[in-house]
């Protein structure tokens, strides 16, 4: 019993097994896709309230959205009027601003001017007290050394005298 198979054959046999192979995936596939639809069925029941509550309150939540849309569109549009309004204010300030900038910053400098001489006249005035003083303190140990010479010839002379 030898029997040949032809390459057709071989081919054919190949295929019908691929066949029967995604048959079978698709039928598992389409059980699982069942399964999910049963679970997705089953949370749509228990929540049949919910949801038949969530879409009964959709036209009260649109209406909702509508006022609110509505009052933020007028609320931009005061704002762009009230900016527009505002720029030529806010154009003014900004040159006050400027201006007391450039007052600060003169301030500043006469500050930084008056601070310098100030600094200065202290300087000098501290180098005279310190040259006064030592001045003072030289002719103080003069005196006592004028002192001590007279000392000496009042000494000389008594015992001059005494003899």
């Amino acid at each position: 019993m030898n029997q040949a198979f032809t390459l057709s054959d071989l081919l054919t046999f190949f295929l019908s097994v691929a066949g029967i192979l995604v048959l079978v995936a698709l039928f598992l596939t389409l059980l699982k896709v069942f399964k999910i639809l049963k679970s997705v069925s089953e949370v749509l029941e228990k929540n049949r309230e919910e949801i038949d509550t969530t879409i009964s309150s959709l036209p009260e939540v649109m209406e909702n959205v509508n006022g609110i849309t509505k009052n933020v569109n007028k609320i931009t549009d005061d704002a762009t009027e009230l900016v527009d309004n505002s720029k030529p204010e806010i154009a003014k300030v900004m040159g006050a601003v400027g201006n007391v900038s450039d007052t600060v910053n003169g301030i500043a400098r006469k500050v930084d001017t008056t601070s310098l001489k100030v600094t200065n006249t202290v300087n000098n005035v501290s180098d005279v007290v310190s040259d006064t003083a030592k001045t003072v303190s030289l002719n103080v140990d003069n005196v006592i050394d004028y002192f001590y010479i007279f000392k000496e010839i009042v000494a000389t002379l008594k015992d001059l005298l005494l003899k």
